[in-house]
């Protein structure tokens, strides 16, 4: 081997080692997963019924719907076309349909979107409520529901529109935000 030969190869030989101990001295960066698209469903269920309870052993929800996926990420439940059966804490039924819906099991509240119907059971005429709006956030643990956008609220005899509700199922009683707009059909 040639003095050039000698001095190329010790040049290389520094080069990887320089190389080396600055690879050595980078912290350790995760790299993302492949897959950056949205969660995927841990199972799946079909057609279900659901009954939920709070932490003192009382019904708090009902639910039914032909779709339920499971995401462990979110730690919550998406479901299809569901209908839900919510309680007052003395046993004030209420009734909520919806497009899709997400339960959130962590912050314990459902998120009802798209033509949301809901409305009270009861067998009296005049006690009769039926709420509508697009999108509507219900409280399990609090019983309590509410919305940002446009509601509409009839009862027998009257019409309430406005922009923003908040209602306490176990008291029956709502609130309307802002905008609001009454009509009453008289009396004969």
């Amino acid at each position: 081997m040639n003095r050039l030969q000698l001095v190329v190869a010790l040049l290389l030989a520094v080069v990887a080692a320089v190389t080396g101990w600055q690879l050595l001295m980078q912290p350790d960066e995760r790299k993302p997963d492949r897959f950056a698209g949205p969660s995927r469903p841990s199972y799946e269920l079909t057609d279900f019924e659901l009954d939920a309870f709070d932490e003192q052993g009382r019904l708090s929800f009902k639910a039914k719907s032909p779709r339920l996926l499971h995401d462990e990420r979110r730690d919550g439940f998406a479901v299809s076309t569901p209908h839900f059966e919510l309680f007052g804490t003395g046993g004030e039924r209420w009734s909520a349909t919806a497009e899709d819906a997400w339960i959130d099991t962590r912050d314990k509240r459902i998120d009802l979107d798209r033509e949301v119907r809901v409305r009270r059971a009861s067998d009296r005429v005049e006690d009769a409520f039926e709420l509508a709006t697009e999108r509507l956030v219900a409280h399990t643990e609090t019983r309590r529901i509410e919305t940002d956008r446009s509601v509409e609220v009839t009862r027998p005899g009257s019409i309430l529109r406005g922009r923003g509700l908040a209602a306490d199922l176990s008291a029956q009683s709502f609130e309307l935000k802002a905008e609001v707009d009454a009509t009453f059909t008289p009396k004969r």
